[in-house]
């Protein structure tokens, strides 16, 4: 009985560590979301920058006036290499925030093990009171019926 109180007992820290890296994984997940949606804004952002670039410069093109063709192309080719740029860090990304949703996972089943591991000791914890409990009882009603004898 003891014994089964004590591994109980046991199994609390390590809950508790186990919870502990749950939240840091929670935690850091998070921060890669968080710069995931930032890399998205700027790649819109980006996006439309390139994409006015290209407008005003294929006007530039038509208007016949070719004085400011030179830097415009230059900074719709900026525009392009640093989507693309953006494109690829936000696919790398993609690849460390599915790596960690899968250490996330992994933590949370590993507490919930511990955790279920606890609950059968519990249980286990309860059914032995309960048996003894009943043999309690059971040897007072035995005494009982005999001194009634």
């Amino acid at each position: 009985m003891r014994n089964q109180l004590k591994k109980i007992e046991r199994l609390d820290p390590v809950i508790e560590i186990k919870q502990k890296r749950v939240d840091e994984e929670a935690t850091f997940l998070g921060e890669i979301r968080r710069e995931k949606a930032k890399m998205e804004s700027d790649l819109v952002s980006w996006q439309q920058r390139y994409i006015d670039g290209v407008a005003r410069l294929n006007a530039l093109r038509e208007s016949g006036n070719r004085s400011m063709l030179a830097a415009l192309e230059s900074a719709v080719d900026h525009a392009r290499e640093t989507l693309f740029s953006l494109f690829q860090r936000l696919k790398e990304v993609d690849g460390i925030e599915a790596a960690q949703m899968i250490q996330l996972i992994m933590a949370q089943r590993e507490l919930s093990a511990v955790e279920r591991l606890q609950e059968v000791h519990r249980q286990r914890f309860r059914k032995d009171l309960e048996r003894k409990e009943q043999k309690g009882l059971d040897e007072i009603a035995l005494r009982r019926f005999l001194q009634s004898r």
